[in-house]
This record gives structure tokens, C-alpha cells and sequence, in this order.
């Protein structure tokens, strides 16, 4: 299988695949016409959810201040465009296929995100946007959509590069890389969830102040530590990461529990706390994935990995040798 992949590409040479011998990165001139497709219409697609956001936030604080509902999902969307642009970033020239997996379930939940604040229709407030953004989002997701999964399907080659044609290695290689996305993405939903169990856009309580500047920090650490800890194959610093990994369910759950005893009846409240929900057990959902994932790369330590994939002198004489082919 992979003597196939190696022949496919490397007979097209440098014209076909412009890789950088000293980086595992794809350079401009190695991207195929599919791929310079989806770089074009993400990038249309990030613009636009970013100008519409911006617009937004400035609508909400200028002249709605008391609309906190549409503050705390435009801030939601800001960041999920940042989680977004890193995806499409990273996921095409480094050939993460996890990561444009990612990207679309990030579009679709941007997408929801669309539908749900255009939804909720708070008594004397109306943001001008919500329908544009609605309308340009739902355009723009489907063809970026479909060319996420049509790039990431093809993805192969530099991980052929990077680790050989070991299939043992290749299928450690991809299990790595699936641990590596679902660390971000986590950090991803868990920020999301944090934003919407703010109960004021605008005006942050005392313990709204202490959920941001605790959880969301441990929250980064603990990302790092699972992603030092992989590259690095520190089984001890591992088993850490997995007890550290239980606060973060503990939290979402007891949170949960707290939004349904202080069910508001006003139907915008009521919208925002489902959604809340919602991102809570998707948070629940992913955290429970990594964890087990974390458990398949634990297995994975001292079989040869770190040594070729991610030992920066053996990558870059790997890579060198094979673009001399």
C-alpha cells in the first residue's frame, strides 16, 4: 500500500508536492487544485463570519448594551473562528486530517450557533445581521464542507515522509495525531461552554471572573501537559494528564445541574440555557474521546515513534533523503 503511495507522489517530483526538507510542512507550491479550492473558500468563509461577528459586537455594545444574549454568542463565534482559521492553517499544510475533521464540526457548529441566536428574538432587540450572517454561513459551509473531507481523504504522503512505510508506525503516526486534535478541539468546546454559562455578556460577576481566570488557564496547561506529554512519550506525566482530566467533566456536569435548579422563563434565557446543555454534553462527549484516546497513545510509548516522527534530526534527515529520491 504505502510502496504505492511513495511511487504515486514521488514520481511527480517537486512540481507536484513542495514540501520543506527542515519543517514537516507542505509549502504553496506543493498544494493540488483541490486544495488551493478549499484554502480560497475557507478563507471567503472565515472573512465573512468575521466581519458579520465584528458587526455584531459592535452593534451590542454601541446601542444594545442590555442585549447580552447576542454579545455572548458573538463572542462564542469570535472564537470559534479563531479555532477555525488554526485548522484550516495547520490541518492543510501540515496534513492533519483530524484537524480538517475538526474544522467541520467547528463550521457546523458555527452554523447552529447562526440558527440559534437568529432564533432567539428578544423583546426590543433586533440586530440587522442575524439574517445576512445566517444566510452567507449556510452558503458558504456546504462547499467548504465537502471540500474539507475530499482534502483530508487524500492526506498520506508527508506522514509516508515523516515516519516511512512502516504500517505499524503509520498507524501510531495517526493515532498521535488524533490525540493531538481532540487536545485542541476539547479546548475548544470547553472554551465555548465557558463563554455561554456566563449569565452577563457584558458585566462579569465575581464568580464568572473566577471561572475565567482559573478554569480557562488549567484548561490550557492541561492541553499542553497531554501534548508535551506525547511528543516526549513520559508514561508517568501521562497517567497525571488522565487525573487531571476528570475536573473537567466534574465541572461541566455540577454546572449543568445549577442552569436546570435556575430555569428562567423568558424564552431567550430558556434558548441560551439549552444551548449551554447542549455544549455541555459535547464537551462531556469529547473529553470521554480523549481520555480513551489518551489510553491508545500511552500504549503506543517507546515502539519507535518519538524517534521518527517527532525527533526534529531523524524527521529532517528522513525528509531530506526522500526528496532526493
Amino acid at each position: 500500500m504505502w510502496i504505492f503511495l511513495a511511487s504515486r507522489f514521488c514520481n511527480t517530483g517537486s512540481y507536484r508536492y513542495g514540501v520543506l526538507p527542515a519543517w514537516p510542512a507542505k509549502t504553496f507550491a506543493g498544494l493540488s487544485p483541490k486544495e488551493w479550492a478549499f484554502l480560497v473558500v475557507s478563507i471567503l468563509n472565515l472573512l465573512a463570519a468575521l466581519g458579520f461577528t465584528g458587526y455584531s459586537l459592535w452593534y451590542v455594545v454601541d446601542k444594545d448594551k442590555e442585549n447580552t444574549v447576542d454579545f455572548t454568542f458573538a463572542v462564542l463565534l469570535l472564537i470559534n473562528i479563531v479555532f477555525c482559521t488554526f485548522y484550516v492553517v495547520h490541518g492543510l499544510f501540515r496534513e492533519r486530517e483530524f484537524e480538517l475533521y475538526a474544522f467541520i464540526a467547528a463550521t457546523l457548529v458555527v452554523v447552529v450557533y447562526c440558527i440559534t441566536e437568529y432564533a432567539v428574538n428578544v423583546a426590543g432587540h433586533s440586530n440587522p445581521i442575524k439574517l445576512p450572517r445566517l444566510i452567507v454561513s449556510c452558503a458558504l459551509a456546504l462547499p467548504n464542507i465537502v471540500l474539507a473531507w475530499m482534502v483530508a481523504r487524500d492526506f498520506g504522503f508527508l506522514a509516508f515522509r515523516i515516519v516511512g512505510a512502516s504500517e505499524a508506525l503509520q498507524l501510531m503516526y495517526r493515532q498521535s495525531a488524533a490525540f493531538s486534535t481532540l487536545l485542541k478541539f476539547d479546548f475548544q468546546v470547553g472554551v465555548s461552554f465557558v463563554v455561554l454559562v456566563l449569565e452577563q455578556g457584558v458585566n462579569l460577576t465575581t464568580l464568572e471572573i473566577v471561572t475565567l481566570s482559573v478554569g480557562l488557564p488549567f484548561s490550557f496547561l492541561w492541553l499542553i501537559l497531554g501534548w508535551i506529554t506525547m511528543r516526549k512519550e513520559i508514561k508517568p506525566l501521562m497517567w497525571i494528564f488522565i487525573v487531571l482530566g476528570l475536573v473537567g467533566p466534574a465541572y461541566v456536569i455540577y454546572k449543568i445541574v445549577m442552569l436546570f435548579e435556575n430555569l428562567e422563563e423568558e424564552q431567550s434565557e430558556k434558548l441560551l440555557i439549552y444551548a449551554v446543555i447542549v455544549a455541555g454534553a459535547l464537551e462531556l462527549l469529547v473529553h470521554v474521546i480523549l481520555l480513551i484516546q489518551a489510553v491508545v497513545v500511552y500504549r503506543n510509548f517507546k515502539k519507535g515513534l518519538k524517534e521518527r516522527a517527532f525527533d526534529p534530526t531523524e524527521q529532517t534527515s528522513l525528509l531530506v533523503a526522500a526528496g532526493r529520491r
